[in-house]
Formats: structure tokens, sequence, C-alpha cells
């Protein structure tokens, strides 16, 4: 199993949302993948409770059955269109994978 986790760290204003609304759209997007992606094991996507300085917005925890399933997951063309969107409205981005 592969445990893809990203961090994102979002612009205060994007695409004329604030960063919290867009925090929220990021995690009804992302989580709407499940189910329409048959690569995603679970999915499950938390916005930061507390507003200290350095820490991250988003957080997505996703679980693959292989590095091949999280690849494929990756290149389809829905996850594609949610990608785009949160690559415009990030400052910056974190991520590792896990595996077990």
């Amino acid at each position: 199993m592969i445990q893809h986790i990203v961090l994102w760290k979002l612009k205060a204003e994007a695409e004329g949302k604030t960063a919290g609304e867009n925090a929220v759209l990021i995690k009804e997007k992302l989580e709407s993948l499940y189910g329409k992606i048959p690569e995603i094991k679970s999915i499950r996507v938390e916005m930061n409770a507390l507003k200290i300085e350095g820490n991250s917005d988003v957080v997505l925890i996703a679980e693959f059955e292989s590095k091949d399933t999280m690849y494929a997951y990756q290149k389809n063309p829905l996850h594609e269109e949610v990608a785009a969107f949160v690559k415009k409205v990030n400052e910056g981005r974190a991520a590792i994978d896990l595996e077990y």
C-alpha cells in the first residue's frame, strides 16, 4: 500500500476567493474523486484547525494499492482538473509517499 500525503499553503486570495473558501473547495473537489477514480482506496482532506504561522492550510491523505495505481490516479483527467485548480490557489506544496 502507498499512503500519499500532500500539504498545501494557500494564497491569501486567489480565483476571487479567500484562502478559507479555497480550502473548502479543495476538500470538496478532492473528496468527490472517491468512487470516480477506481485507484483511490481511501481519501481524506482536512483543513488546518489552528492558524499558526508557518502551518499548511490543507492536507490530503490518500491510499493506493501500489505506486502504479497512484501514478494512474495522478494522470486521470478528473484528478488533473482538480490539480489545475489547486495549482492556481496554492503558494507552497510538500508531499511524502509512505509504503507499507
